[in-house]
């Protein structure tokens, strides 16, 4: 889950943009320009999303539903509006329960935060990186785990912090995906590690679990595969994939365990998933 700073822009830079936009027929004089252009590109992608969550031929409660999501937009965290999804998907539910890993600072591209502070919900937030610990637990009233979630409980792994922390992984995983090259200068130290069935059973979850977002930069399928699905059942799951080879086997696990993968056209370097279950 990359995060995104700022950078100043030479001139050089500016006149290879305006160069590029031009010959797509955009014109372009200024940077402020470029900045309405990035925001116009997200604001088409959140229309996307709405159009696509909300269509009246195929969603019920459709009004009501994108009425709530425009008064959620401005709050919402998630990278994708998964937050938003997930709300529309389980009728805007208040006291529900989740389960997120990697939660980063609990704040920055959070597919919880908004549940827990506008909605009212509860659950579990794992993060292994360092550097985004004091933060989580200063943002956060979820149960916090710093333990890595992995296939196994009670191993040591070696974990790669790097710079732009949201990459940050397990160090087996640094390579396996677009974004290696930002993982080459990495801090690394080692990591205890608890399983997914572990860490619901530590924090006493409930069997049937509202939402689980799975964001681990490379390790979704090894801590999914190694899960008994028998014991515990997500409503919705959201699993970063990267578009990774990793993606078609997380797509036939979840399908072999109850689940309907759905929206692939707004939901990107993510898929999203819903129980087939009642």
């Amino acid at each position: 889950m990359p995060t995104h700073r700022r950078y100043p822009i030479g001139p050089l830079a500016k006149r290879t943009i305006k160069s590029a936009l031009a010959s797509a027929g955009i014109g372009v004089t200024r940077y402020e320009t470029l900045e309405k252009l990035r925001s116009a590109q997200n604001a088409q992608r959140d229309i996307e999303f709405l159009r696509t969550m909300f269509n009246p031929d195929t969603a019920a409660h459709a009004a009501p539903h994108l009425y709530h999501a425009l008064e959620c937009l401005p709050n919402s965290r998630s990278q994708f509006r998964q937050d938003l999804f997930v709300l529309s998907q389980l009728d805007f539910k208040t006291n529900g329960y989740f389960v997120e890993f990697g939660a980063t600072n609990g704040i920055e591209l959070s597919n919880t935060y908004l549940l827990e502070k506008e909605f009212q919900w509860t659950g579990i937030l794992a993060e292994p990186a360092q550097s985004w610990q004091k933060a989580l637990k200063r943002n956060r009233t979820a149960h916090i785990e710093t333990s890595c979630v992995w296939k196994d409980s009670n191993s040591t792994l070696t974990f790669n912090e790097v710079e732009n922390a949201g990459l940050s992984t397990i160090s087996d995983y640094s390579d396996i995906d677009l974004h290696q090259d930002a993982r080459k200068q990495g801090r690394q130290y080692s990591v205890n590690t608890i399983s997914l069935l572990d860490l619901l059973t530590k924090y006493k979850a409930p069997e049937v679990i509202d939402y689980l977002s799975i964001d681990t930069e490379g390790s979704e399928f090894a801590i999914l595969d190694s899960f008994d699905f028998s014991k515990y059942r997500f409503r919705i799951i959201t699993c970063e994939h990267n578009y990774t080879p990793m993606r078609d086997a997380i797509f036939e696990l979840l399908t072999n365990n109850g689940y309907s993968r759905v929206f692939p056209d707004v939901s990107f370097n993510d898929d999203w998933y819903v129980s087939r279950l009642p």
